[in-house]
């Protein structure tokens, strides 16, 4: 039976919901908060995602495919360092955008999230390696410890009282630890 078309913009909403709300708040969110949210009844965020996992699991999926999604096309970059700074830039922005998202891969999707998450790590494998092979980055550093550094950039709360710098977003951050990561830089 096909789903309708109302239905099929309800799910769209609460996943897009479930995404800002997992960002705003963490894992934890509320099934209230989402449907509030997505301007729905929690009835609706309910019938759709019965199991708070498969929520969750969704989320998580919907955002390792936009980052498979950059990564394939920082592959297809013909400049290795520019394929490079778009992933790495996109793993930074990505994570600091939701919170908990890192620490939760493990616990949430089981076997359907951990292949993506292979896959993304294989992938960024690819890019950071093809960057130092072309002598474009840093040699020095294990492809992990690249993808360690992707954090760095996305600092959640203040440090000694100074909060973090809303009006510039973490492009101060990212630009350092980028012109750091260019080999010769």
């Amino acid at each position: 039976m096909p789903v309708r078309v109302d239905a099929q913009r309800n799910a769209a909403r609460v996943l897009a919901a479930a995404r800002r709300a997992v960002a705003a708040n963490g894992l934890g969110v509320s099934y209230h908060e989402i449907a509030r949210e997505a301007g729905v009844g929690v009835g609706t965020v309910y019938r759709r995602y019965p199991d708070r996992d498969q929520l969750m699991a969704a989320v998580l999926a919907d955002i390792l495919a936009e980052l498979i999604a950059t990564a394939h096309q920082a592959l297809s970059c013909e400049d290795a360092w520019e394929g490079f700074s778009l992933l790495f830039t996109g793993l930074a922005v990505r994570t600091a955008q939701n919170a908990g998202l890192s620490g939760s891969l493990d616990q949430h999707g089981g076997p359907a999230i951990a292949e993506q998450r292979h896959q993304l790590l294989g992938l960024s494998q690819r890019v950071i390696e093809r960057a130092q092979d072309e002598g474009r980055l840093r040699r020095d550093l294990a492809w992990q410890d690249v993808l360690r550094l992707t954090g760095a950039a996305t600092v959640q709360g203040c440090v000694l009282g100074l909060e973090p710098d809303s009006a510039h977003g973490h492009r101060p951050v990212l630009t350092v630890l980028l012109d750091g990561l260019r080999a010769g830089g």
